[in-house]
């Protein structure tokens, strides 16, 4: 890999990052300024906080204003999915805006001190796992509201044919702004697993030159003063992919702080999403098989596409957290399969440095200290899912025999 495709990569990943943080600030969720030559790069500023403020007046006052009249109206109807997801994520919407303007004193000191470009430059990402990987989040970010969007449009089709395409872009909006923070969260945690990947390619590249070093043949070819002195330039190394590891971790779990409100309300809505979606399939199968209604295929289809997209989402990112426990995990491995017999006390002290780092520190993505994100969280949503979906069928089947 050279110094071209390195700066390429570099380049892409702050290209995202800036793209993400003006999305934040021209939606109202980030109410700090940016000075790229002042020592405290983020600042609090009051021009954008007034700003944050009007966005959450006016999208707490409109949204608001329409549930209200639907409800008014009668015309609520939680057992549709498309229309329950809308409510949800709704409510997500206004907590994230009130809490980011809350936290946003927190916010810029926790990105002003993140050393993400000076960290970035020490270690060469990988292209065809970087490629992929921010292929994944682009197709989170856009591909998945896109896919939203088709829904909305053929909903809006099939009720409502009089209005205008423009008010599916009305119910899009709610879900791409209580999904943004999410979204850059994800997105941050991205760079993080392949800059973790990174740091253990480096690793493994040394445990290899350690283990050559002290092969019985490599021991004859080579003096005591020409190991001591690698070993010492080695244990340097070492030392230096400890403090990048340590950065990793550390501003990792601060970076998570202000997401893990935004991110538990979304897991929730997903769940929630995930029920009435089957339901909702089973409610429109029921009614063609017991009450003899004609199936409602269209509708099927697209409650599927909004229970399709809340599994997606949930296997994303437990999948992404997976791999930042297994990235680390591979750290401890390699630290490991060192081989010590004949190494420099120097360096052995190093190993033993960088694994105590890597023992205690028992790297986890929990927000508020809630539930550990990994793969054990799809079997629980699942079974969730499944004990929600079988009271519901078993209400509704109760009701049907009766009135039958």
């Amino acid at each position: 890999m050279n110094l071209n495709s390195d700066k390429t990569h570099r380049s892409m990943v702050k290209m995202l990052t800036i793209t993400l943080v003006f999305f934040m600030t021209v939606f109202g969720l980030l109410a700090n300024s940016y000075h790229p030559r002042s020592r405290q790069r983020f600042q609090f500023n009051k021009f954008y906080l007034a700003y944050a403020m009007l966005w959450t007046i006016a999208f707490s006052t409109v949204y608001g204003r329409q549930i209200y009249k639907e409800y008014s109206q009668g015309q609520i109807n939680l057992k549709d999915a498309t229309t329950l997801y809308s409510y949800m994520n709704i409510t997500v919407a206004v907590i994230n805006y009130v809490t980011q303007m809350m936290i946003s004193h927190h916010v810029a000191k926790m990105m002003s001190r993140v050393p993400f470009f000076q960290t970035l430059k020490t270690l060469r990402l990988d292209s065809r796992s970087l490629y992929t990987s921010v292929s994944l989040a682009l197709i989170k970010t856009m591909a998945f509201p896109l896919t939203l969007e088709v829904a909305f449009i053929l909903q809006q089709r099939r009720t409502h044919p009089e209005i205008s395409l423009i008010w599916t872009l009305y119910r899009l909006f709610p879900l791409v702004i209580s999904n943004l923070l999410n979204n850059c969260y994800f997105g941050a945690m991205v760079v993080v697993k392949e800059m973790l990947k990174a740091l253990n390619r480096q690793l493994e590249a040394q445990q290899q030159e350690v283990n050559l070093l002290q092969r019985e043949d490599q021991l004859k070819l080579t003096t005591a003063y020409y190991r001591m002195q690698r070993f010492c330039s080695l244990a340097d190394e070492l030392d230096k992919l400890a403090s990048r590891y340590k950065v990793i971790y550390f501003h990792a779990g601060k970076y998570l702080t202000p997401m893990a409100l935004s991110m538990i309300l979304s897991l929730i809505c997903h769940l929630l999403g995930i029920t009435v979606g089957f339901y909702s399939i089973y409610y429109s199968i029921a009614d063609a098989l017991i009450a003899g209604k004609a199936f409602d295929g269209l509708g099927t289809l697209i409650n599927s596409v909004f229970l399709t997209i809340s599994l997606s989402e949930i296997t994303m990112l437990t999948h992404l957290c997976n791999n930042l426990l297994v990235a680390t995990k591979r750290s401890v491995l390699l630290l490991q399969e060192i081989d010590l017999r004949h190494a420099d006390c120097r360096y052995r002290q190093s190993v033993h440095a960088f694994t105590l780092l890597v023992a205690v520190t028992k790297f986890k993505i929990k927000p508020l200290g809630l539930y550990e994100l990994d793969m054990q969280l799809i079997s629980n949503v699942f079974s969730a899912v499944a004990s929600f979906v079988l009271i519901l069928v078993q209400a509704d089947l109760s009701q049907r025999f009766r009135m039958h």
